[in-house]
């Protein structure tokens, strides 16, 4: 296991796990710790050896968010204004390299993810959470509102369940988070690694180059039109199909054995 002032990186098979571990600051998105898993996520989508990222934590806080007296810093409003500005850009910088990135990165929730750290939830392609765990936006019952956070959220979640976080500012439990949309599985608590490594060793059984390629033809056609997305739909299934992973997997299936994937040689 390797560690540094951010998280812990740890590779069970080929599932690498990110695991937030500054539980002191609430796993709070600075921006040393933002540019940290920026430059984690990238490495780890050049590094042939990890096929499914999962991002955890250590502690009672999933992610607090923005650290707040980052966000405070500055002696004038303009000057505050450009502080903020570089912050909320490198953040998106780094949702944008989890939506863009060729593998599966995958939420594992424990305690509360709030503000940015809801935001970070939802941008991940899947997610799962404790039973205990909470979710919301709270940015409105301090004066603001979670508008980045939304963008994310809003996109996971149906509008209406998102503007009741947004506008309410409370805690939603696991169960309403699946209800939403936000999360996949609410699990146990003492079975949330089991369960989230369970489901990330089944997608690491998958063809890697499959699962490239499905990904940005699913996040490309989301915003579409529907007649665009079927027609970009099938030259993107086409595509695939005609991999060399795919000519393995239908020979494997006829002859029921476990395909071998070109990665995997």
């Amino acid at each position: 296991m390797e560690e540094s002032p951010y998280f812990l990186k740890e590779m069970s098979g080929r599932v690498l796990w990110l695991t937030l571990n500054q539980p002191r600051k609430g796993n709070a998105l600075s921006i040393g710790a933002i540019d940290a898993l920026t430059e984690a996520l990238e490495k780890a989508y050049a590094d042939r050896t990890v096929k499914v990222i999962v991002l955890a934590n250590e502690g009672k806080i999933f992610c607090a968010g923005h650290d707040l007296k980052e966000m405070s810093a500055g002696g004038g409003v303009e000057e505050n204004r450009a502080m903020q500005r570089d912050i909320f850009d490198r953040c998106t910088k780094m949702m944008m390299t989890i939506l863009h990135g060729d593998k599966p990165v995958i939420a594992c929730v424990q305690g509360i993810a709030t503000a940015g750290g809801a935001q970070l939830v939802a941008t991940c392609d899947l997610a799962v959470a404790a039973k205990s765990a909470t979710f919301c936006t709270p940015g409105v019952n301090l004066g603001g509102f979670c508008t980045t956070p939304l963008i994310a959220v809003g996109r996971t979640m149906h509008r209406k369940h998102a503007m009741e976080m947004a506008l309410t500012g409370d805690l939603f439990g696991a169960d309403d988070a699946v209800r939403f949309g936000l999360i996949n599985q609410a699990v146990p608590d003492n079975e949330l690694r089991e369960r989230t490594e369970e489901m990330a060793q089944k997608i690491a059984e998958k063809s890697s180059e499959a699962i490239r390629l499905g990904k940005k033809a699913f996040y490309q056609q989301m915003d579409m039109p529907v007649e665009q997305a079927y027609a970009f739909g099938i030259g993107k299934m086409i595509e695939v199909n005609t991999t060399e992973d795919a000519r393995r997997g239908i020979k494997a299936f006829f002859d029921k054995q476990k395909p071998v994937w070109r990665d995997e040689e």
